[in-house]
Order: structure tokens, then sequence, then C-alpha cells
């Protein structure tokens, strides 16, 4: 008989609601772990986010499934909370239960995670072949994996390099029969502009790894610079399936940069067209400094309705010696959006604000180019200097930070500033990121354009406007 593992995400709601962060997990990335393994275990996956359970209900599960081992994935130290919570919950009911932890949480603070005595073992990096080895050695007795692996040796915490996958077409397509698709497929997985284009619609992660060196980000230290996607045949297979067998009708895709990897990319879309998928579909992060008129037509035939551009900053300085973001030139920007929009897609823009050294001129320089560069929609974020980015490091030589930044966990926040500089606070920043987010997408001649984009009346609109802004004064109280 073969043992269980339960594959599990906790409930974000357990730690606290934000309208920014608090999103389902699209369940592509769970059902290709357990598609890895379910030749040697049972699995089960309980998402207790999208199935909105309480603690109570969630050991209800573990409780009723009975699991030998227990598999926590928690996405955002902004959430860690949860992962000590759920595994807290598993061992009150079953202690004999092995409790692994993985996520992006887990690679960037294995050693914190591990702090943790009801977590047994930690997933640093991708963990496709690595819950593999660690069962089977946990099961029969085989070796220890050499990679990835976060472990106790008595009083030490040992921790083994990154485990990566280096080719993405060695693994199975992943079992969507672990999951009830129906659950995922009505609801966009995040709230906000980037919605699906037409329910049922699904979220896809097709590629992994980003080659580029922005100071923010901690996608190389999660899964590496190298791009590694899986074969464009395998997608558009998947997109088959998930079209003849589940009635999608769209899909977003979520990979940090699929579309750099210029030439598989456009075979990728040459097989939409060719195989005729005709379903609708959105990017949620695409790099607008490697688009060519040959890959905008072809995505265009293939069905895209609009992409989600990063560029960060509207100010050259920042944008190269603060963000290191690969635009070479900032002021063809709104050339390239113009391009898009020409093919029949809408245009999203994200830009950073309250960077470490960043002036005051900067940031309103970039409310500035975010209001006249052409894109449909825009979002602003507050810089948030993760642990072992680069922008961590230059906040911390300026003295930048408005907290205790060495925290095991320390306060994460995208809706409010942490930092501080001569020139402005951080309530200065968090202020502005609101009302000129309010100002710029909810003018008269735009509001429409922006309910189009959300999917939602202008009633409804303007209630997540009213509490955006509340939500901002009752952290200003607070503060």
């Amino acid at each position: 008989m073969k043992k269980r593992l339960a594959l599990v995400v906790p409930n974000q709601l357990w730690h606290k609601f934000d309208l920014i962060t608090t999103w389902n997990i699209p369940p592509r990335t769970l059902c290709q772990l357990g598609a890895c393994v379910e030749d040697i275990v049972d699995v089960k996956i309980i998402d207790a986010q999208n199935d909105k359970m309480s603690i109570e209900e969630f050991q209800k599960e573990i409780t009723d499934y009975d699991p030998d081992f227990v598999g926590l994935s928690v996405l955002s130290t902004e959430y860690a909370d949860t992962l000590d919570q759920a595994a807290r919950a598993v061992k009150e009911i079953k202690p004999n239960a092995i409790v692994i932890a993985g996520g992006v949480h887990v690679t960037t603070k294995y050693y914190d995670v591990m702090k943790n005595p009801d977590v047994d073992y930690a997933c640093r990096g991708e963990g496709d072949y690595l819950l593999r080895e660690l069962l089977t050695h946990l099961i029969d007795g085989g070796p220890l994996p050499t990679q990835g692996l976060v472990y106790r040796d008595g009083d030490k915490i040992i921790s083994q390099e990154k485990a990566t996958v280096p080719d993405l077409a060695e693994l199975p397509p992943p079992n969507y029969e672990l999951v009830n698709v129906d659950d995922y497929t009505h609801t966009l997985p995040r709230y906000g502009p980037g919605r699906y284009p037409e329910t049922p619609g699904i979220c896809l992660t097709v590629s992994r790894g980003c080659p580029y060196e922005c100071s923010f980000c901690q996608v190389p230290m999660i899964s590496g610079r190298k791009i590694r996607m899986h074969a464009p045949t395998q997608i558009v297979d998947e997109l088959e399936l998930l079209k003849e067998k589940y009635g999608i009708k769209s899909f977003v895709l979520y990979d940090d940069n699929l579309f750099a990897m210029r030439k598989q990319a456009k075979e990728l879309l040459r097989q939409m067209v060719d195989r005729k998928l005709n379903l609708k579909w959105h990017v949620s992060s695409f790099a607008i400094f490697v688009i060519d008129d040959e890959m905008l037509d072809l995505m265009a035939a293939a069905g895209c309705i609009g992409v989600n551009v990063a560029i960060e900053s509207g100010n050259p300085r920042v944008l190269k010696e603060i963000i290191n973001k690969p635009i070479k030139d900032l002021y063809a920007v709104p050339k390239l959006i113009s391009g898009i929009k020409k093919r029949g897609m809408y245009v999203l823009a994200n830009f950073i604000i309250g960077n470490p050294g960043e002036t005051w001129e900067e940031i309103r320089e970039t409310i500035n180019f975010a209001e006249n560069c052409g894109a449909d929609y825009v979002k602003f974020f507050i810089a948030v200097p993760l642990q072992g980015t680069d922008m961590y490091e230059m906040a911390r030589k300026l003295n930048a930070f408005e907290q205790d930044h060495e925290a095991d966990n320390p306060k994460l926040d995208w809706r409010f500033s942490q930092l501080k500089s001569d020139e402005w606070t951080s309530k200065d920043v968090s202020i502005l990121r609101v009302y000129e987010w309010d100002r710029i997408n909810f003018a008269p001649d735009r509001i429409e354009r922006t309910a189009e984009i959300w999917g939602v009346p202008v009633d409804k609109l303007n209630q997540i406007r009213q509490d955006t802004r509340r939500a901002l004064q009752a952290e200003a109280m607070n503060a």
C-alpha cells in the first residue's frame, strides 16, 4: 500500500487580506509536482487558500486524508506566518507526519524556516526532482538528495546547493486530475486588471529563470539566470487538453520572461496559430525591450488581447543606476506601447517609486511618465528591498530602512513604504502612490476604459478606489 502525500497551499487569510498581494495560487505547479511523484505515493492537493478554509477545516482535511507526508508551499515571505500556522496545525493532530516546506519563501529564507521545529525538511529551489528523491529516501532508504535539501544534523542546519531542473521538457505534464479545475477557472487568482479575457480561464507558468539583473528582483535567486521553458509542442498540447477536457476559453501567462526566449516564443506562437487554438490570452509580465514587429504580429494572430509591461521608472538615472532595468532608450517606450495597441492589444504598465537613493523630483518624473506613456492602465508599486537583492544592499548602505530590516521575517508590504530619505518619508511615498494611481486611472476620460480592463462596473470600481484610500488612512493611523 502506497504512503500518502498531501500537497498544501495554506490560506493567506490566516495572516491578513491584502488587495494587492492576497491571491490564489494557480494549480499548475502543484499538479506538476504531483505528477512527478504519483507513481510512488498517493497524492492529494489541499488548497486551503482557494477553498477559503479555516485552520480547523484544514485540520479536518488532514485528519480525513491521514497523510504520511505533508508538503507546504508558500509563495511570499509576506505570508511566512501561514507556513508556521499550517505546520503547527499538522503536528497538533498528526505529530508523526513529516512536514516538507517549499516555495519561493522557503527558497529565499530556508534557514529561518528550519528554525521552526514543526518543519522537518525544506526544499531550496525547484522541487520537481528533489521531492521525488526525498520521498524515495524516506520510504525505501534510498540515497539522500544531493541538491536543494535543507535538513537538520543534530543541532546543525545543513543546506545543499539550490536545486534546478535543467530541461523542463523532461518533466511529466501536470496532472490536472489532482484538482477540481472548475474551482480555478472562473475567478482570476489575483484581484484586479489582467483578468481572464473570457471565462472559464486558467493561469499558466511554462518557463523559469531570468537573465536580467534588476536590483529589486529575487527571481535569479529562486530559479536562476538561465531561462528554460517547456517545449512549445508540450505547451500547446496542454492548452488543447485544457480546452477540450475542461472547456477553457482563455488563459493568462504568468511567466517572468518567456518572450525573452525569442526563437522558442515565436515557435510557440506559430504552433498556437497553426493548431487553431482560438483562445484569448493575456501576458502578465512582458519585457518590452525584447519585442519586434514579428513577435507582436504573431501574438495578435495567436489570440493575445493584452500585455503587462514592467517599465519601473520614468527617469533614466533611476532606471540605470538604481533599478538596473535593461531598457536602453526610455523615451522609445511610448512608441513601443503604441505599436502594441495598434495590433488590438491593451497595455498595462508597472512602475516602482520610493527607491533607495531616488529624489522626490525623480519620483514625480516617473508619475508624469506613467501618465503620458500611452498605457491603458498604470500600476504603482512601492519599492520593497528584499533580502538577498542588490536593492536591499543599497538601502542598507544608505541607512534608508525605517524598521528592523534584519528581523527573521521583516514586515513586507507592497502598498506602504518602509524606506526614507532626506527628501521624503515613507508616508509621503505611500500617500502619493494611492492618490496618483487614483487620479490617473480614474479620470473622467479614462474610467470607462479602466472598468473594462478590470471587468467590473464603474460603481464597483469606485468602491475599490474608496477601499484603497481607506486602507491607506488606516495604515497611517496605525503607524
